[in-house]
């Protein structure tokens, strides 16, 4: 993954996402409020946006950070089919009617298709458009997503359980197993300063230490005149 896209790419999605989050908030709540229960959802960080790239959008095309739909999110819960339709059919009249402020960007519809573990929602993507005076020409896509009251329980179970796979996920990529080394010998020391050979003294030769640096592991070697000795720098 790229620079841009892991550092730049994100951090100016998420200072985006920051001046619009709290404006498209109220918005869907007075546009929703009416037809379902709306709810709110934390902005997404800026670590939880690097993970997604590296893990769901790794095979991607640059920029990954492009697919980055949901920094600003929200849900609408339903208690039966008829009100999640009314409250759809709803929302789809009033983007039509307000193109200066939201317009639409992609709906995928999880009743479609199977899901394991049977959760259904729709998600719908919008460019929501400032209005805020502060912040006139910001834009972004946010997320909306419509769901079955029946659903909710499973959606907090699946979100419980992918958490716990995802940070598995990152732990078993971040962290390898490395063999300890049983004997200081096995250490491969870096010369970084002769006095003996660099430095020309005086006197006081007796007092002269070769000296080399493991980088690894930050382990100070010390000879001298038949004396060796190991410090740790971390330590001193």
């Amino acid at each position: 993954m790229s620079f841009i896209d892991s550092n730049v790419a994100v951090n100016m999605l998420t200072s985006t996402a920051s001046k619009i989050n709290e404006e498209f908030q109220r918005h869907i709540n007075t546009v929703m409020s009416g037809y379902g229960q709306f709810k709110e959802a934390p902005m997404k960080k800026v670590e939880r946006s690097v993970s997604k790239l590296e893990n769901e959008y790794r095979t991607e095309s640059f920029p990954k950070s492009a697919k980055l739909l949901d920094l600003v999110r929200c849900s609408v819960t339903f208690n039966t089919v008829e009100q999640l339709l009314t409250g759809y059919s709803a929302f789809m009249r009033h983007i039509k009617a307000n193109p200066s402020i939201i317009e639409l960007a992609r709906v995928k519809n999880g009743f479609i298709k199977t899901n394991r573990g049977g959760y259904r929602d729709i998600k719908i993507n919008v460019v929501y458009k400032s209005q805020n005076a502060e912040h006139r020409g910001v834009r972004m896509i946010c997320e909306i997503q419509i769901l079955l009251i029946n659903y909710l329980q499973e959606k907090k179970r699946i979100h419980k359980l992918y958490s716990i796979l995802r940070e598995e996920a990152f732990f078993q990529m971040v962290v390898k197993q490395q063999t300890t080394t049983k004997d200081v010998r096995d250490l491969k020391f870096t010369e970084i300063l002769n006095v003996g050979r660099d430095v020309k003294l005086d006197k006081h030769d007796e007092w002269l230490y070769k000296c080399s640096v493991d980088l690894e592991t930050s382990l100070l070697a010390i000879d001298s005149f038949g004396w060796f000795g190991v410090v740790d720098m971390l330590q001193k």
